[in-house]
């Protein structure tokens, strides 16, 4: 082979090989994002299904998020079980889990959703650990439902 063939074949390897690397790092960064997405997604249709469960009379199985349920009972009147913790984040990856937290009887619950490894949903993500969370509060008094999160990885 001639030497210029030969460096069309060195700089195509490399053109190659750093279209492959750009590639690959796009995914990673999509995929974090879509995870991201996923938490708050279900973070707020739980949050959501809190505050229906709250506006349902006390007859048809609603409660009054003012009166302290307590969590168990906040997350069976929202559909969840009788579990506040562990519910799935579906979409989040495997480690995608939701905890349904009662803000004393101020009428209010606090949803969480992480990719804890091998968490409940429960805690909240920081600079000290390499995972995602989304934290939904919901405000029975004024119907209010905001959200926060936190992608670790960007900290």
């Amino acid at each position: 082979m001639g030497q210029q063939q030969l460096l069309l074949l060195v700089l195509s390897t490399v053109i190659v090989g750093l279209a492959t690397v750009a590639g690959i790092q796009a995914f990673s960064e999509n995929q974090e994002q879509a995870t991201q997405d996923a938490l708050v997604q279900r973070a707020i249709n739980i949050g959501n299904d809190v505050l229906a469960a709250h506006n349902e009379p006390s007859q048809f199985g609603g409660i009054d998020l003012n009166d302290d349920p307590g969590e168990a009972k906040v997350a069976q009147a929202a559909g969840y079980g009788s579990s506040a913790t562990g519910i799935p984040a579906d979409g989040a990856g495997d480690n995608g889990q939701c905890a349904i937290t009662k803000t004393g009887g101020s009428g209010g619950a606090t949803v969480r959703c992480n990719t804890e490894p091998g968490g409940d949903g429960s805690n909240q993500a920081s600079s000290s650990n390499n995972w995602q969370s989304a934290t939904v509060t919901v405000d029975g008094n004024t119907g209010n439902v905001s959200t926060s999160f936190i992608n670790s990885n960007s900290l």
